[in-house]
Formats: C-alpha cells, sequence, structure tokens
C-alpha cells in the first residue's frame, strides 16, 4: 500500500526534479495514474468477492436475482455456506440464457452484474448460502479531489516500480520533445551537461526498462 503523494514524489526523484520546479504535480499525477491503468491491462489483481443474497428474513427465500460485482474478469463462480464456507461450484456460464444454464455474468463500466433465473435459486436458503466469484479486479485510479485525504494505492512494491518506470518514461519522452522545457530542466536540475540526443537516449532507455518489467508481471489469466 503506497500514497499517491508517495508514488510522485518517487517519479520526481525518478526524474531529477525533486525540486518540484519542471514538472507540475497535475502533471506527474496523470503520469502515475496513467502508470496504474496500464498496470491494471497488464497484471489485474486475482481476487474474489463474497455477495450475500437478499432473501425473506423469516423464511430465507430468496428475493433478489441480480447482484453487483466489481470483478470484471470472473472465472469461477460457486455457491458457499455461510457457516462454513463450504462452497460448491456452479455450471460454467454461456453468453446469454440458454436452456438450463444457472446463471449470467454480465460486464459493466464498474465490474459486472451476476443474475439467476428464479428457478435456479428455489433450492437456496438464502440466510444460509451465498456466492463467491473469483476473477480478477483493477485497482482503483486515486483521484486527489479528496481535499486534504491523501488517497492510498493498493500495490505491491513490485507494482509500484512498475508504475514509476512508465511514469519516468513518460517524464522523459515530455523533455525529449520539448525543447523549452528540457531546457529548463538542464538549468534547474543541473544537468547542463545532458544533450537532446543523450536524453532521447535516456527516454529510450526508460522505456525499454518499463517494457522489460512490464513482461515479468504480466499476469496468464484464467477464463470460463
Amino acid at each position: 500500500m503506497a500514497l499517491l503523494s508517495e508514488l510522485v514524489d518517487g517519479v520526481y526523484r525518478d526524474l531529477a526534479d525533486e525540486g518540484k520546479e519542471i514538472f507540475t504535480q497535475k502533471q506527474v499525477e496523470d503520469f502515475v495514474r496513467a502508470g496504474i491503468a496500464d498496470l491494471n491491462r497488464v497484471a489485474p489483481v486475482d481476487t474474489y468477492e463474497d455477495v450475500e443474497f437478499v432473501a425473506d428474513p423469516d423464511t430465507g427465500v430468496i428475493t433478489q436475482w441480480a447482484y453487483p460485482l466489481t470483478i470484471e474478469l470472473p472465472y469461477r463462480v460457486t455457491v458457499r455456506r455461510v457457516e462454513d464456507d463450504y462452497a460448491v461450484d456452479l455450471t460454467t456460464p454461456v453468453d446469454g440464457m440458454v436452456g438450463t444454464q444457472p446463471f449470467e455474468y454480465r460486464r459493466t463500466a464498474t465490474g459486472g452484474t451476476i443474475e439467476f433465473p428464479k428457478w435456479y435459486l428455489t433450492n437456496f436458503n438464502g440466510l444460509l448460502y451465498g456466492i463467491r466469484v473469483y476473477g480478477y479486479a483493477l485497482r482503483p485510479i486515486p483521484t486527489s479531489d479528496e481535499g486534504t485525504i491523501d488517497p492510498a494505492v493498493s500495490v505491491s512494491g513490485e507494482e509500484e516500480f512498475s508504475i514509476r518506470s512508465f511514469a519516468r518514461a513518460q517524464g522523459f519522452d515530455m523533455l525529449a520533445h520539448d525543447r523549452s522545457l528540457f531546457a529548463q530542466w538542464q538549468g534547474q536540475t543541473n544537468n547542463t551537461d545532458v544533450s537532446p540526443t543523450q536524453m532521447m537516449q535516456m527516454e529510450a532507455n526508460a522505456k525499454q526498462e518499463w517494457l522489460k518489467h512490464r513482461s515479468l508481471i504480466r499476469v496468464v489469466r484464467r477464463y470460463w
């Protein structure tokens, strides 16, 4: 777990701009957010989500057939007994309600929904059972709109390295293609010995390092 400000400060150091004189706070935050978005594409979080059935409190009869999920790419669904987590796999779904398939998953902008036909849930006591969905979820992309609250980013040390590698490549790319900004960076960071050609090489090296690490952390996903 890292704070957004910690990631931003790390990127400033990577770009030799610890005084924060060249890149704006918003620019570096955008580099970090883009890095998190790229990490989500390459290595989404392998996780699970428990969903409790909505049921009559007296009889346990289930009264709701569709449930929202934050998981975007599910690969396994089980019915679990709440008392002891005993679980039974459900039948693998297909696109659309075909024959007696027990459920259907639909992707949404924020995750997905899982929907059951009414006949399928009549055998379950909604007070004793729930569902557990295994799959891949995306890390939230933090904003700095929370006022004085410094938003946290749920990443490991290796994932933080990937985000910073991406952000560093973005920063060097900006310096390599903006001569005015590059001239400011040379003077204010005491890097007057770095030529435009060397900066382009630094950009290329940063991108190569990021792409190499990107290939190492790629998640081989499981599918239905």
